[in-house]
């Protein structure tokens, strides 16, 4: 039931950002950014720490889907929802692929391989020049020769809240139960009979499947992509957001999300040692918050409101 309300209060706070249609400009520009991130971050949260699967190619997967959009609706004059799909299927299929390429690996290994495959990734990108736009990036009307600015937007947050509603959801059935079983003990999953490459290769592809859609959705809403875009930073970022906001908790992720994409505008001044300045905070949360930011708050609520309600009321 406690979990439960957790779901909930999330989802509900992940609707307020369509009050800022009524404000727009800056605010709702931000918002959105936030949101595309967002749900990168919980695909983080779902696969690296519920199920255990210790992957750091965020921006290859998210990027197929930008890239598959893009591309095939430029460059080879698809419609843009049969672009979305497809751009969308690559990115699972991707995910899939690097499961089956790694899977006979463990533990350190497999992680690395993903994590140098987002560092060569923009490499190839740059290679393909002709069709991806390479370091100067391609650029494309998508979704708004369609529909106004308001109204994506609009569609971008409730796609924001069924994507997270969904993985809330997969973790109370069995197989999210199960995946997390695998998470906390592999061997005794295996031990007790649980086909595990199986549910591990499930979870790849939901990973695949969903960073995908958050990137044909990302590319809509930005209307550019190129090689700088999906640099290593970004997979870092995005493995990044459920750690600072708290891997344990439902809403880690939003709150990750917020220090992740907000934290930069207030470096803004001193852009050369943004990246020095960002990293230096990582390590401050890992160190002080070790939870999080989101438990460590959870933490300072409950005693405050202990504190509180220990104070003797005055009475005449």
């Amino acid at each position: 039931m406690k979990d439960r309300f957790k779901y909930l209060s999330t989802l509900f706070i992940l609707l307020l950002p369509c009050l800022l249609v009524l404000v727009g400009g800056y605010f709702q520009e931000v918002a959105g950014h936030v949101l595309l991130f967002l749900i990168q971050g919980y695909v983080a949260w779902f696969l690296l720490y519920k199920a255990g699967q210790p992957f750091f190619g965020y921006s290859v997967t998210m990027s197929l889907g930008a890239y598959g959009t893009i591309v095939l609706t430029e460059i080879y004059h698809w419609q843009l929802l049969v672009s979305v799909v497809m751009g969308t299927l690559m990115s699972c299929v991707m995910g899939i692929g690097i499961f089956l390429g790694t899977c006979r690996a463990k533990g350190f290994y497999v992680g690395m391989a993903s994590f140098l495959l987002a560092i060569l990734f923009p490499k190839v990108i740059d290679a393909l020049k002709p069709i991806t736009g390479g370091r100067n990036g391609l650029y494309f009307d998508g979704v708004y020769a369609l529909m106004d600015t308001n109204t994506y937007y609009l569609i971008l947050v409730f796609f924001t809240v069924a994507i997270v509603g969904f993985f809330f959801w997969l973790m109370t059935t069995r197989m999210g139960q199960t995946l997390i079983l695998i998470a906390e003990n592999d061997q005794l999953a295996q031990a007790v009979g649980l086909n595990t490459f199986k549910y591990k290769l499930v979870a790849y592809a939901i990973m695949g499947l969903f960073s995908g859609l958050g990137g044909a959705l990302y590319v809509n809403y930005h209307g550019f992509i190129s090689s700088v875009d999906i640099e290593v930073f970004t997979t870092v970022y995005i493995y990044f957001i459920p750690l600072l906001g708290g891997s344990r908790v439902c809403y880690g992720p939003l709150i990750g999300t917020i220090i992740v994409i907000l934290v930069p505008d207030l470096f803004a001044a001193v852009e050369r040692y943004q990246r020095i300045l960002f990293g230096l905070i990582f390590i401050l949360v890992l160190v002080f918050l070790p939870d999080g930011v989101g438990p460590s708050l959870e933490r300072f609520w409950k005693q405050l409101v202990r504190a509180f309600r220990k104070v003797p009321v005055a009475t005449n």
